[in-house]
């Protein structure tokens, strides 16, 4: 099985004898190298040198608190039907690539991979604003072609491929994260 590259510099593998093993050579850069053996089935050591790959840390393990939700995309109709995607703070890209913000990859290959379209949460406003991606798909806010970029209120629809999706804000004139909670008013 390949293992993918994340840099330009190669990985070997230098298969030997268990019995050869041994603990030393070179370790004049190791920031520059990464070694790891392990015994196959047939009692040889596999041996992988080359650079050391990047890791992305867990949440936690970076001390970032994770995005609160200021909204949710519900999935009316298409392939995802009965799903939601939390919308967070700042600018949301949309598309069917697992990468992006919104994820929407439930089959409908009529979205775009990236940047299908954007959802901006603008916490200072407490406003949502829907504008189109950078790509050649087309959007539609309750029908109506997203050119340039248009307000969103509770319960809009948004229009992506095949797929239709409904706007279910959390933040807003009476909330946001940003403020410390208080008694509900009566």
């Amino acid at each position: 099985m390949p293992i993918p590259e994340e840099d330009d510099e190669k990985t070997r593998i230098i298969r030997r004898p268990a019995q050869a093993h041994s603990s030393g050579g070179d370790r004049t850069r190791p920031s520059m190298r990464r070694e790891s053996e392990q015994p196959d089935d047939e009692g040889e050591m596999t041996r992988l040198v080359g650079p050391l790959r990047h890791t992305s840390k867990t949440e936690e393990e970076s001390g970032d608190a994770p995005d609160p939700v200021v909204g949710w995309l519900v999935v009316l109709s298409g392939p995802g039907r009965g799903n939601a995607r939390a919308i967070g703070y700042g600018q949301n890209s949309v598309g069917r690539d697992p990468e992006e913000r919104i994820s929407l990859a439930f089959g409908d290959a009529s979205i775009s991979r990236s940047k299908h379209c954007f959802i901006i949460y603008e916490p200072r406003k407490r406003e949502y604003i829907l504008r189109p991606g950078d790509g050649a798909n087309l959007t539609y806010l309750n029908g109506a072609l997203v050119s340039e970029p248009q307000p969103m209120k509770a319960g809009d629809l948004v229009e992506a491929g095949k797929t239709t999706l409904r706007f279910v804000p959390f933040c807003g004139p009476e909330f946001d994260w940003q403020e410390q909670p208080s008694a509900p008013r009566e």
